[in-house]
C-alpha cells in the first residue's frame, strides 16, 4: 500500500503488478495528495522533491506543478522504477524533471551531490517512511536539503491495524495481523506517524498542520476498492514467505465476497497528512 523506495526495504516489490497497483492507487489518493500540495503553498517556480517516487505518479504532476521555471528531483532506489518514468519523460515534455537513484534508508556524511545545499523549497514523501528500517537518513537528507521555510508533506499510516471489515472480517483481521508481523520482520513500521512528530520537531521542524485521511466506506467507494485491490495482490507475498496459507487465503476470499455483498464497512489503516516546516 506504499509508494515507498521500492528498494531492498519496499517488501511489495518493484514488478509490474505492483507497478499497476500503484497507478490505480495514486489515481484514488490524487486529490487528497493535491489539497496537501495546496496547504503546503507547492507551486510555479519552485524547486521540489519527491522522496521514494516509485514510477513516478507523482512526480509527473509535481514537474507539470512547478511548470518550465522550476525543477523537481524524483528520489528512489529500485531501477525498475526510475526507468519506468524515464520511458514515462520521453513521452513527456517535462525537461524540469529529473531522476536519482538513491537509498532513502542509507545514512552516509554528505547528501547525494544532486542534493547539496538548502535550496529546495519542498519536499513531497507519501508510504515511504514506513518501510524504511532507519528514519535518520531520510529525516537528515530533508533537513539538508530545504531552505528555511521550505515545507515538508508526509502522508503516513499512524495506525496500521485499524484495518478492518465491519460486520465480521475475523479472517481480515488475522491477515493484517501477518502484515505488520511481515513488515516488521524487515524492519518496517506500519505506525511509523508516531515516531514522527519528535523525530521533526528535534531537528527544529515545526507542525503547519495534520489531519486524518482515514476512511470508512461502503462497497462501491473507491477507498474500498482500493483495499481489495491490495488484498487480491498481497496474499501471494505473504504465502510465499510462509506467512499465510491457502487454506487461511481460501476464508480470507470467502469473507471478502460476503463483504461485497451485503451492507459492510470498509475501514481503511489509519493515515495522517501532515504538512511541516523547516526554520
Amino acid at each position: 500500500m506504499s509508494a515507498a523506495t521500492k528498494g531492498a526495504s519496499y517488501v511489495l516489490g518493484s514488478h509490474a503488478i505492483e507497478r499497476e497497483r500503484l497507478a490505480r492507487q495514486h489515481a484514488i489518493w490524487r486529490d487528497a495528495m493535491l489539497s496537501s500540495w495546496d496547504r503546503a503553498g507547492f507551486g510555479p517556480g519552485q524547486r521540489l522533491l519527491d522522496l521514494g517516487c516509485g514510477p513516478g505518479f507523482a512526480s509527473c504532476e509535481l514537474a507539470e506543478r512547478v511548470g518550465p521555471a522550476g525543477q523537481v528531483l524524483a528520489i528512489d532506489s529500485a531501477p525498475a522504477y526510475l526507468a519506468h518514468l524515464q520511458q514515462q519523460l520521453q513521452q513527456k515534455a517535462l525537461p524540469q524533471l529529473r531522476t536519482l537513484q538513491h537509498d532513502l534508508a542509507s545514512s552516509s556524511e554528505s547528501p547525494p551531490l544532486a542534493l547539496e545545499g538548502d535550496s529546495w523549497a519542498g519536499a513531497w514523501c507519501r508510504w515511504v517512511a514506513m518501510f524504511l528500517p532507519r528514519l535518520e537518513p531520510l529525516l537528515d537528507l530533508v533537513s539538508q536539503a530545504l531552505r528555511p521555510g521550505g515545507r515538508l508533506v508526509l502522508h503516513e499510516y499512524v495506525q496500521w491495524n485499524t484495518f478492518a471489515l465491519h460486520p465480521g472480517g475475523s479472517a481480515l483481521a488475522r491477515f493484517v495481523e501477518r502484515c505488520i508481523q511481515h513488515w516488521r520482520d524487515h524492519g518496517g513500521n506500519p505506525d511509523v506517524a508516531q515516531r514522527l512528530p519528535a523525530l521533526l520537531e528535534a531537528r527544529g521542524f515545526r507542525l503547519l498542520h495534520s489531519s486524518s485521511l482515514m476512511a470508512c466506506s461502503p462497497s462501491d467507494h473507491p477507498k474500498t476498492q482500493w483495499l481489495l485491490d491490495f488484498l487480491s495482490s498481497y496474499p501471494a507475498q505473504l504465502i510465499a514467505a510462509g506467512r499465510w496459507s491457502a487454506a487461511e487465503q481460501a476464508g480470507l476470499e470467502a469473507e471478502l465476497a460476503w463483504g461485497q455483498r451485503h451492507a459492510s464497512l470498509w475501514v481503511t489503516p489509519a493515515l495522517v497528512d501532515m504538512v511541516w516546516e523547516r526554520p
